[in-house]
């Protein structure tokens, strides 16, 4: 429920800010012309391939709440330049929060797992449609590719022992994506964006899974320059 809630939210965000942007973009639109044009952008939504446990033990007796989400958080930022009005390179780094365990027991031991996916993606942007006095929304499809580094940190404290434990392992994989970015005056745009993760197996397993692969959707900020 809460995951169709989000993506609702993101959908209805990309359609009402569409509507409302062609008052709001000056100089760009009037320009016409990207090419040569640096951007820099925030991205900030949700992973839909995450498992977010809680457990307590009380009294030695392992009656336990337990709460089990497909709902992961995501950021990244990253580096855009147009090489032509329909077409950006681009180059980004983020994290995906894909694992996250605690257990506490009445023996005073705590545990912990935080397992994190950081994708480092170079690719590209394609725009079909070209900004205008009459339209300052872009429209785009994306593909890029690269590296993810996955963090696995466990730490376990008891009345007289503390431990650690930390895996990395790096993957390769990629990101197909759409989106719509809505231009603001010279400087700034807003983008709605969705995406899926293709990534391949981790030899040891990052928190609970081998491979995250997976769609993501998000906000973006960003400027232009």
């Amino acid at each position: 429920m809460f995951n169709k809630f989000l993506i609702q939210f993101f959908l209805l965000f990309g359609l009402t800010f569409a509507h409302n942007i062609p008052s709001l973009n000056k100089s760009i639109v009037q320009s016409g012309n990207l090419e040569g044009r640096h951007g820099l952008d925030l991205n900030i939504g949700i992973y839909d391939n995450t498992n977010i446990t809680s457990i307590t033990s009380v009294s030695g007796i392992n009656s336990s709440v337990v709460t089990n989400s497909s709902i992961g958080f995501m950021g990244s930022i990253a580096y855009q330049y147009w090489l032509k009005d329909y077409l950006s390179f681009r180059i980004g780094a983020g994290a995906l929060v894909t694992d996250v365990k605690t257990k506490t027991t009445a023996g005073a031991e705590v545990s912990s797992e935080v397992a994190t996916v950081a994708p480092i993606l170079t690719g590209v942007n394609f725009y079909p449609l070209q900004i205008s006095e009459e339209n300052s929304v872009l429209p785009y499809l994306s593909i890029s590719a690269g590296p993810y580094i996955g963090v696995y940190n466990k730490s376990e404290v008891g009345i007289a022992t503390v431990t650690q434990e930390t895996i990395v392992e790096t993957v390769i994989g990629a990101k197909l994506g759409a989106g719509l970015d809505f231009l603001i005056g010279s400087l700034f745009k807003l983008g709605v964006n969705a995406g899926y993760h293709f990534m391949g197996d981790y030899s040891r397993p990052i928190g609970s899974e081998t491979n995250y692969s997976g769609p993501e959707y998000s906000l973006s900020f960003g400027f232009v320059f």
